[in-house]
């Protein structure tokens, strides 16, 4: 694989993890979620044999929130919102870290995740509040026992509905597994330093493209 594939891959990853807490800032701030862009990351826990990281999330176009999302990080014109965002995306990479030394945790969520499609046969559908639950359920069990958890901010009334905190959780959960994918794809923390410019330069490549 090329070196510019392989930074391609490296962005998608990360655009994954841009949609994946933007979504859970939504779900914690307003209660709501776009349930395509849910249902994208959902079925992106069992994609386990997919034939390049795009194909992970479908397609491009899947991911077009998160990619618009990693090019405002990037680029230097954030906001507060932004900087949240951010701590998120640094925990979820920061917890990778910590699951990949834990390999008997990280053979259970792939055994615990083997048996999901039975799930979703018998409930119709990866979106169904019982399926998501059951995401939820795992990582609960497993990544979030690492430390140091991550603290989701937002509108106390909605972060204590059982079906928000799922999703929330459900999401986190795509998010290490966008976090495993970049990192199988070379990517390190210290890129963000100093090679800003040569990722927003695909970021914005790849966002033009959908």
């Amino acid at each position: 694989m090329s070196k510019q594939s392989r930074e391609r891959d490296r962005i998608i990853a990360l655009a994954a993890i841009m949609q994946a807490v933007t979504l859970v800032q939504q779900i914690a701030e307003t209660g709501q979620v776009n349930q395509t862009e849910l249902e994208t990351l959902l079925n992106s826990l069992l994609a386990t044999d997919p034939p390049n990281t795009e194909a992970v999330y479908g397609n491009l176009n899947q991911l077009k929130t998160g990619l618009r999302q990693l090019n405002s990080q990037l680029s230097k014109s954030k906001d507060k919102k932004d900087v949240e965002l951010l701590r998120y995306v640094i925990s979820l990479l920061h917890l990778e870290r910590q699951l990949a030394k834990r390999p008997a945790m990280m053979d259970l969520i792939s055994r615990e995740i083997d048996q999901v499609p039975q799930q979703i046969e018998y409930f119709g559908d990866i979106n169904n509040p019982q399926v998501i639950a059951r995401f939820a359920d795992i990582y609960h069990r497993t990544v979030s026992e690492l430390s140091p958890r991550i603290q989701v901010h937002g509108e106390p009334g909605f972060l204590q509905q059982a079906d928000n905190v799922n999703r929330i959780r459900a999401l986190l959960l795509t998010g290490i597994r966008a976090a495993i994918l970049w990192r199988q794809k070379g990517g390190r923390r210290w890129q963000f330093v100093f090679q800003s410019s040569k990722m927003l330069k695909t970021a914005t490549e790849l966002y033009s493209s959908v």
